[in-house]
């Protein structure tokens, strides 16, 4: 049998002129539907159609099947196809649709003229000519018929009138309508008044069969309401799948590249450190060779002045015997025997011995060694790591009174800029600690929230019900967004525009970095106090009444979320404030009630709690990652901490 896709877009209405012809046609053939067979899950086929697929896939009578349009299981009644129930709907459906359908070479049907169609009676079920519809409306028995054209018949304006002409539902065993229904549990069935007075239902409680169509459609009709949430839920089930589905492509190739670069960089410093090794062998190498060939030249230097003395000394005294002059051998007899028995030791003939160097491989290079050389796969949450480097007091000597700092940002130098509420100040320090910048007295009244802004250098700052730009020396510039009523969290998406949580009217708004409107869509948050962007342009919210945080994609549609209940247990929070997102796609969530900074996916799964109490956290309360991977909290009493993050 065929097989199709589900159908997710399909209008029927058996009471519109629009019914889609989809459910006037079997899914395995295309025509008509003839006998049609309903499963359970709803979906029909041609009896003929259902049968030869079934006993073509030798599936027999009470074996299980699979709808071929959903999957859904069914089971082939034990007295085969044909007792499955027929969709008596789909029957009536074609023949209203029929009924309302004219075909171009449509004929008279009540006279022989062979004349074309003009009107169909409503009662009659019969297309009549123009001739045959001026009779009709003379003739007593059909004058009160309703005549209509084609064109009006298209509409939905006579549907009930095309309803009403059909004929009851007939009693298979006495001919009479089906105008009553047996409510005993073990019938449950239309019958007609001749059934409630015979055996098989005397005594049974019948009810009109209009009233049990109107409880029946009561039931459905408040059953639909939870069938179109669930198709929303199943849309945007679909719709994350088919994202989750482009993103693990994405993460595959992603993870291919960074593979690919690893290899290079591990080449390369290999390469390097064996070349550099190499060359310490070479050098190595060449001192012992040229030490050894330095002892060598000596020897040779000395061998050769010997040897000559030596041929010297015999041809001079083989020269001084022949000549046997007996004066002068005794006058030189003991000079030359002294300098002979020099002569008389053997010379060792071997070279000076040396340790000669040998090149002596390795051992081959084990998986565990190349694993450690190269590194290896790790997954979400596995490596998670956070040291603190260093902590410092956001405390100045200008302060007069206690910090409270409630959220930070950094600049294009990778300066630290917190805002001090309870001392109206902004506060610039460097990664050390080093204060850089510090905004005048009466610059703000109440800042509690800051965002660089990397085009134009400057710092968009939330004072009470306002928002300020100052310039990079500290001083005032101008009002931002005047229009906002009350805007709240702030945050710069990998567009440029600032992204800006507007409390009263339940938005999330975007400007340009002039103030200029851009659009905004529901924030679906009671307190959205923090914003951040993630680097795909989504947009992450934490509610600290709701202890919620939101998940939206860059057109802002809602996704995912992450807690929603009170609670300091994996899944819940306790006024999250703070929010960032690191190069991974991992949302980081400033749980500032909890004492602790925890780790969730870009689909809102917990992963870790990254810090607690216990590693020191104290009401945290915002935290970003700068890009080399960093991560920076500021916590509410005044201390800036600064971990390495690696994730």
């Amino acid at each position: 049998m065929a097989s199709s896709k589900p159908s997710t877009g399909t209008n029927a209405s058996g009471a519109s002129a629009e019914t889609s012809t989809d459910y006037l046609h079997c899914p395995a053939c295309g025509d008509e539907f003839t006998s049609p067979k309903i499963l359970p899950c709803l979906h029909s086929f041609c009896f003929e159609c259902l049968d030869t697929s079934l006993r073509d896939s030798g599936i027999g009578n009470g074996q299980a099947f699979l709808c071929p349009i959903c999957r859904a299981q069914c089971v082939v009644p034990m007295r085969g196809v044909r007792a499955l129930k027929s969709n008596i709907f789909l029957v009536t459906l074609q023949d209203f649709v029929d009924r309302k359908t004219l075909d171009k070479d449509q004929r008279c049907e009540v006279c022989d003229s062979e004349k074309k169609a003009r009107r169909k009676c409503i009662e009659c079920n019969d297309w009549l000519c123009s001739h045959c519809c001026a009779m009709h409306v003379k003739v007593k028995l059909t004058k009160d018929h309703t005549l209509v054209e084609a064109s009006e018949l298209r509409g939905s304006n006579y549907d009930e009138s095309v309803k009403q002409s059909f004929e009851p539902l007939i009693c298979n065993k006495h001919g009479e309508a089906l105008k009553l229904y047996c409510t005993d549990e073990n019938c449950q069935a239309p019958i007609c008044t001749i059934c409630k007075t015979t055996l098989g239902h005397d005594g049974h409680h019948a009810i009109e069969l209009d009233a049990e169509a109107l409880k029946e459609e009561t039931q459905i009709r408040e059953l639909l309401p939870g069938v179109t949430r669930s198709i929303s839920s199943m849309e945007t089930k679909i719709k994350n799948l088919k994202r989750e589905e482009k993103m693990t492509s994405h993460v595959r190739k992603k993870i291919h590249k960074a593979i690919n670069t690893r290899m290079e960089e591990v080449v390369e410093k290999l390469m390097a450190k064996i070349g550099a090794y190499a060359e310490s062998l070479h050098n190595e190498v060449d001192k012992i060779a040229k030490d050894h060939r330095k002892e060598v030249s000596k020897e040779l230097e000395d061998g050769e002045y010997q040897l000559s003395s030596m041929y010297h000394a015999k041809g001079f005294t083989e020269t001084l015997v022949d000549f046997k002059r007996s004066e002068e051998l005794v006058a030189m007899g003991n000079d030359v025997i002294t300098r002979l028995n020099e002569f008389q030791k053997p010379t060792e003939v071997a070279p000076p011995h040396w340790r000669q160097p040998r090149l002596h491989p390795s051992e081959e290079l084990s998986p565990e060694v190349v694993e450690k050389l190269f590194g290896s796969l790790t997954f979400e949450g596995e490596m998670v790591k956070c040291v603190q480097v260093r902590a410092f007091s956001a405390k100045t000597k200008y302060d007069d009174r206690e910090c409270a700092l409630c959220d930070l940002s950094l600049d294009r130098a990778g300066h630290i800029q917190v805002v001090d509420r309870d001392n109206r100040r902004v506060k610039v320090f460097d990664l050390s600690g080093n204060l850089k910048l510090l905004t005048g007295d009466n610059v703000f009244k109440a800042p509690n929230r800051i965002l660089y802004l990397k085009q134009t250098g400057r710092t968009l700052v939330k004072d009470e019900k306002y928002l300020r730009l100052i310039n990079p020396d500290g001083s005032m510039f101008s009002n931002y967004a005047e229009y906002l009523k009350q805007p709240v969290g702030l945050a710069l998406n990998p567009q440029g525009e600032v992204m800006i949580t507007e409390w009263m009217s339940g938005s999330v708004v975007s400007c340009d970095e002039l103030g200029v409107r851009l659009g905004s869509f529901p924030s679906l948050c009671e307190a959205p106090g923090y914003v951040t962007c993630s680097y795909d342009g989504g947009v992450i919210l934490s509610d600290w009444k709701q202890n919620i945080v939101k998940i939206f994609d860059a057109q802002g549609n809602f996704l995912h979320q992450y807690g929603g209940q009170e609670g300091s247990q994996d899944g819940q929070l306790n006024h999250p404030y703070g929010l960032c997102t690191d190069k991974y796609g991992h949302i980081i969530i400033a749980d500032t009630w909890n004492n602790r900074i925890v780790l969730i996916s870009s689909d809102g799964r917990f992963i870790c709690n990254l810090l607690t109490a216990q590693d020191g956290i104290q009401y945290p309360q915002g935290v970003v990652v700068d890009s080399k991977d960093r991560m920076i909290i500021v916590e509410q009493r005044g201390v800036v901490k600064i971990f390495q993050y690696m994730a």
